[in-house]
């Protein structure tokens, strides 16, 4: 197996390591993902001499303390450790990578089990393949017990494979990332849609309600007379007005998140999920509206892209 040395990697230019990861679980807690720091390591330890049963992953965590121990050391210094951590008990869950070569990555994802099936596992998962791609890995490998039908309902979720089958306990995954270096270098002017449905800022709540309710849409731009864009309104937004005659200016949430048309589908794909938003205004140098794009785009893209 590789060490970070030997293989030249540069976590810290990586936007997980740049800007760490919010979100609520399923039960309504904030949990944070960031990369592993020094002083927490004494936490991962106690995760993994704490997790019931202690052999869980194919005979891992040693059962012995003092292995388990060396075992999250080996963790430390030979991966890639990002956590989740909650407010209120720290770190609820850990996602290592191992380089084995300049191009592949072994994964290994583990989740206190008092805060399992709450999304945790789920949002570690794409936080260690978002870090896996910025790092230009080709293939991610992983063993998953074959009765833990939770872990791989989550792993075939986010794109991994079945690529073989033991007679024993384990099945072998892997995720393929080279399509996704193809794609998401592409820029958004490219797949944006360029028919939009925009409302002026003059508008009635009354009107906007009925082009929500027309289109099936959950956002709608804002623009002024030139087309420039001056901010957004979503269905949320009109559930809580006072009356239908409101006008849009009333409601409009200003700080509006835009992409221009170089900006890369990457950045567009980190902006979907740091941001929770499901479509973004592509404006020009001068705030004009001159498309969107959304997840529907990105997926068109995907599925008629011709397979290797």
């Amino acid at each position: 197996m590789a060490t970070l040395e030997t293989s030249q990697i540069n976590p810290e230019q990586t936007s997980i390591f740049s800007s760490p990861y919010a979100f609520v679980d399923k039960s309504g807690d904030p949990v944070l993902i960031k990369p592993l720091s020094e002083k927490r390591h004494d936490q991962l330890k106690r995760l993994y001499l704490d997790y019931e049963p202690r052999d869980s992953f194919s005979g891992l965590p040693p059962i012995l303390d003092e292995g388990c121990i060396k075992w999250v050391e080996g963790m430390i210094r030979d991966g890639l450790n990002l956590v989740a951590i909650s407010f209120e008990k720290g770190i609820v869950g850990h996602a290592v990578i191992f380089p084995m070569d300049a191009k592949r990555c072994e994964m290994l994802i583990a989740v206190t089990p008092g805060y399992q099936n709450v999304g945790i596992g789920t949002q570690l998962t794409r936080c260690i393949i978002q870090l896996a791609f910025e790092l230009e890995f080709e293939r991610i490998w992983l063993a998953v017990e074959i009765t833990n039908q939770i872990a791989r309902h989550v792993y075939q979720k986010c794109g991994f494979e079945y690529i073989s089958s033991s007679e024993v306990h384990e099945l072998d995954m892997v995720l393929d990332l080279r399509h996704y270096h193809q794609m998401t270098g592409i820029a958004v002017g490219d797949i944006m849609n360029r028919k939009v449905i925009a409302i002026h800022k003059g508008m009635t709540c009354e009107d906007v309600i009925e082009l929500f309710l027309r289109n099936h849409i959950a956002s709608l731009p804002v623009v002024d007379d030139d087309n420039v864009l001056v901010g957004i309104v979503t269905e949320t937004d009109m559930l809580m007005i006072g009356s239908g005659s409101q006008k849009v200016t009333d409601v409009l949430t200003k700080q509006v998140i835009t992409v221009g048309q170089a900006c890369t589908v990457s950045k567009v794909m980190r902006l979907f999920q740091s941001r929770k938003v499901r479509c973004i205004p592509v404006v020009d140098d001068t705030r004009r509206l001159i498309g969107v794009v959304g997840r529907k785009e990105v997926l068109a893209r995907y599925s008629s892209k011709p397979q290797a």
